[in-house]
């Protein structure tokens, strides 16, 4: 008995019951093109569902965004290192982030255990930057060490919300209900 006697279309997940089993050379050439096809538009479709997020998702990737512009627009100013009074505002902006994520994602995906690791990771990381930042804001130390610190924080912080939109956001789009979701994006305010 050949494979193709084997299966049938109704025992392949995704084959459409309706489509004809392969048989000769012919039709496995025409049936491998109309495979490679489907495999396509659904790798497509998957791409643009990752770069088209909805609900929670965007609010996340918006706040994050913010964060990312004060961040370059303190990188970027040539005129001189960034004082402790320019990182206040980023400090401030970071910890209504976290928050804002701590109160509405993180709290919805504590109860899914497929997500359990990239909320303690996204909890630990922005803890730990807060901490940071606020050490370098209230801590005396000398001017290069300062720069340094400062730079290094700033590319921590950016590394941070990259992190977000490869894991958490993810995560959100994978084990939150649309409903749930937009729910979320009410209440999350950065």
């Amino acid at each position: 008995m050949a494979v193709s006697e084997e299966l049938r279309p109704g025992d392949l997940a995704g084959v459409p019951s309706e489509h004809e089993r392969i048989m000769g050379s012919a039709n496995i050439r025409r049936e491998a093109a109309y495979f490679d096809a489907r495999a396509e538009a659904d790798a497509e479709a998957q791409d643009a569902a990752r770069e088209h997020h909805e609900g929670l998702s965007v609010e996340i990737q918006a706040s994050g965004h913010r964060l990312h512009e004060l961040v370059e627009s303190l990188r970027h100013d040539d005129t001189s290192i960034p004082s402790r009074d320019d990182l206040r505002p980023l400090a401030v902006a970071l910890a209504r982030h976290c928050h804002a994520t701590e109160r509405t994602a993180l709290r919805a995906l504590d109860d899914q255990h497929a997500a359990a690791e990239v909320v303690e990771d996204d909890r630990a990381e922005g803890a730990r930057l807060r901490k940071n930042l606020e050490d370098l804001i209230m801590r005396e130390q000398p001017a290069d060490t300062f720069a340094l610190s400062v730079a290094g924080v700033l590319g921590n912080i950016d590394l941070y919300v990259a992190q977000e939109r490869r894991e958490l956001i993810p995560a959100i789009e994978r084990e939150l209900s649309p409903i749930s979701s937009a729910r979320l994006a009410r209440h999350f305010a950065a």
